[in-house]
């Protein structure tokens, strides 16, 4: 396979680190299905450099111009990459603990629990009690209001998840989208939004 970046692969610019890891997971992968990178660390690494952007390109080939030996280890060049943006280990803490704070209820909620399990995962809280208050505190108020409606109260993180995903699962509502004012027929006949010439009742 050809270490080229496809057009809709995602890119590291130096800013995005999550996504760096994103990339790194998915060069390992390629690598396990792909004999010609084996013990080539110089492939490897290339094929992880064509996924920068922005600063990141840019460091990469300076980087590369002046010491072409960061190529020869591949973890040693995640490494170089992470040092040069400030996304080492002892910085990933305070990333991840950011990210955590600003994550908000996702109305597709299988996508929101696996975003949090990823935060919390990363950040060493097991604690079911723990993981149930930090995600009743990023709960919409109509889903505080139906917990309350319903006397629910949950001390198990596994339990929790699964109501949920299993609400979101059988929303009758779900996927479905209202067409606003704007994107709703407009009548020839009298003007008005909601239907067309053919259904006026406005008709002479």
């Amino acid at each position: 396979m050809s270490p080229h970046c496809d057009a809709d692969t995602t890119l590291f610019n130096g800013s995005n680190w999550q996504e760096l890891n994103r990339l790194v997971a998915q060069a390992r992968f390629h690598f396990l299905q792909d004999d010609d990178f084996d013990d080539n660390p110089n492939r490897q690494c290339a094929y992880l450099a064509a996924r920068y952007s922005g600063a990141a390109l840019d460091w990469a080939a300076s980087t590369t111009a002046v010491n072409y030996a960061v190529f020869s280890n591949f973890d040693g060049f995640i490494d170089a990459t992470r040092q040069a943006f400030g996304i080492a280990e002892n910085n990933i803490t305070a990333l991840l603990r950011r990210d955590l704070d600003q994550l908000t209820w996702h109305p597709e909620v299988p996508v929101f629990f696996a975003e949090f399990d990823r935060l919390t995962l990363g950040l060493g809280i097991s604690s079911h009690e723990t993981r149930v208050a930090i995600v009743e505190q990023k709960l919409p108020p109509h889903l505080k209001m139906l917990l309350a409606q319903q006397a629910l109260s949950f001390s198990n993180y596994d339990t929790m998840r699964e109501r949920f995903n299993c609400m979101w699962a059988l929303d009758p509502t779900r996927g479905k989208k209202t067409l606003s004012k704007e994107k709703k027929p407009r009548c020839g006949s009298c003007g008005k939004c909601g239907h067309t010439a053919s259904d006026c009742k406005a008709k002479n």
